[in-house]
């Protein structure tokens, strides 16, 4: 299941927003949450992804007014992949930063708030 509102798969309720009224059967080439990244740990990853070939949205969350006065390395990013990319971006991922200890956490950050409920 996909939440309408947050884009993050999950099954029973979003793990972000805790809604179980917005949760759908997701498109196969519908844009889902992969993961949120400082500027500096996007620096690195994206590169990854740009080689996959696979396309991805990646959306700064303070936006450029307020990260040219705080700074862009204060900027958080969403990255999105397409549904069916999901998997395969998660894995390469994994692969390439597997020893990174902090980002394999935003990477499985909303798996275990579905593991802590029982679902």
């Amino acid at each position: 299941m996909i939440c309408d509102k947050c884009h993050v798969l999950c099954e029973a309720q979003c793990p972000k927003c805790g809604s179980k009224r917005h949760l759908r059967a997701p498109e196969e080439n519908e844009p889902v949450f992969l993961i949120a990244l400082t500027a500096m740990q996007a620096m690195l990853v994206e590169p990854i992804l740009k080689e996959s070939g696979v396309p991805y949205y990646k959306q700064g969350m303070i936006g450029g007014a307020l990260a040219a006065q705080v700074g862009m390395m204060r900027e958080i990013y969403r990255f999105y992949v397409p549904h069916s990319a999901f998997a395969s971006c998660r894995a390469l991922i994994e692969d390439v930063f597997g020893e990174d200890e902090g980002l394999m956490a935003l990477l499985h950050e909303f798996d275990a708030c579905e593991e802590e409920k029982g679902e």
